[in-house]
Formats: structure tokens, C-alpha cells, sequence
């Protein structure tokens, strides 16, 4: 049996609960396997919005899983910053397949490749690899522990559209209604690495480079 891919969240995926939340529910729908190491949980927690934000409490109280193991070292690698090194090696370190983060240009194309790993944006991510029954779960999860205002699963999926632009985009039969306008401060880079988002394939060809998708799932 094939092992199911693994996807290391980084701390700016952790830190929006929203974004945490979809990434959370349709992983765990779709079989994806998740993680995130002591360092991204300490950094995500570092910019949380009060205690029920905190992905340290989230992780203990409500899906009851452990931290991924901490690299040993960064040696070798050439990602920029110490801290974004540090997450990479922990990426590396627990075998994922996927890093997810909202800074993806922020890892070096030679650190993921030489692993056979792929940075992605978490919005390109779950528009193309979750199924749309993945994407209703997080989004009726979102729905039914929304407060002050509470929010239908409706209109959940159209203020989504305001950072997530691409899976409201690819899921817009589910709802009926539609979502807001993105932001205009969209990330330019949402894709850098070797692994197809949809199967893990190698990529070598420019158009798989650029979009995270082999030549079986370009269209998909």
C-alpha cells in the first residue's frame, strides 16, 4: 500500500485558525497525513489572537497528536534565513512530501529538489489536491464553531474567498453564493519544488516546475 503524503504546516498556515482549520479537516478527509514541528508551534503560537488561536492548545486539547521530531542540524542547506532553515530541516526531517506555507519563495528551490520535496501555497495546495467533500468538511467545521457573529457554511465559503481565492474558485458549485473579491496583496509565488501536489510524481518538465502538477494532473 502506498503511504499516504505527509504535509508539514508552517507557522503562517498554523497561525491563521482559518487557514488551519481547512488544511486540518480536508487532510484528515482525504488521508493526508499532517505535522509540524516544536520551532513552527512556537512561532504560530508567537503570532496567535488569543488562547483559543493557539495551535500548541489546538493540537494538545483537540486532535491529540506530538510534535514531528527537530532536525538535527541545517548543514548543507542554503534556504535563507536561519528560521526559515530551521523549518525546512524539520520538513525534512519528518519525510514530508509537502511544506505549506503562505511564504514560499522564502525556501530555496535547491533545499526542497534535493529532497524531493515542494513548498506550496496553502491555497493552491487544497484547490489542487482536496477533494470537494474535503473542502465542505472544513468549511462546515468553520461554520458550526463560528461565534459573535455566527455564520452559515454559506457564507463561510463566500468571505473565504477573500484569502483563499483559488479554492473558493475551485469548489464554487458547493455553495450557493459568491464569495467575495481576493485581497489584492496575493502571493506571487505559490509553487517552488519537485513533487506533484496531486501524486508526488517528479517534475521536470517547465510547466510542472511552475504550476506543482505532472503532465496526468495538468487540466485536472
Amino acid at each position: 500500500m502506498t503511504e499516504a503524503s505527509l504535509i508539514f504546516l508552517d507557522a503562517n498556515a498554523l497561525a491563521s485558525p482559518v487557514t488551519r482549520t481547512l488544511l486540518i479537516a480536508g487532510a484528515r478527509f482525504d488521508g493526508l497525513r499532517w505535522t509540524w514541528s516544536r520551532h513552527v508551534e512556537a512561532e504560530a503560537d508567537r503570532h496567535a489572537r488569543g488562547r483559543a488561536s493557539r495551535t500548541s492548545i489546538v493540537r494538545i486539547e483537540i486532535l491529540g497528536t506530538e510534535l514531528s521530531p527537530a532536525a538535527q542540524s541545517t548543514e548543507g542547506l542554503v534556504t535563507g534565513t536561519v528560521q526559515d532553515r530551521l523549518v525546512v530541516a524539520d520538513a525534512i526531517r519528518a519525510g514530508a512530501h509537502y511544506l505549506i506555507t503562505t511564504d514560499v519563495d522564502d525556501f530555496a528551490f535547491n533545499d526542497l529538489a534535493t529532497h524531493g520535496m515542494s513548498a506550496v501555497n496553502p491555497d493552491h495546495f487544497m484547490a489542487s489536491r482536496f477533494t470537494e467533500q474535503a473542502y465542505m468538511e472544513g468549511v462546515d467545521l468553520l461554520a458550526a464553531v463560528q461565534r459573535n457573529p455566527a455564520r452559515t457554511a454559506s457564507e463561510i465559503h463566500r468571505m473565504l474567498g477573500r484569502r483563499h481565492p483559488r479554492l473558493v474558485s475551485q469548489f464554487a458549485d458547493a455553495y450557493d453564493t459568491t464569495p467575495v473579491p481576493a485581497d489584492p496583496d496575493q502571493p506571487s509565488t505559490i509553487f517552488r519544488g519537485v513533487a506533484c501536489i496531486r501524486c508526488k510524481a517528479h517534475l521536470d518538465d517547465a510547466a510542472g516546475l511552475r504550476l506543482g502538477l505532472c503532465p496526468a494532473h495538468v487540466g485536472l
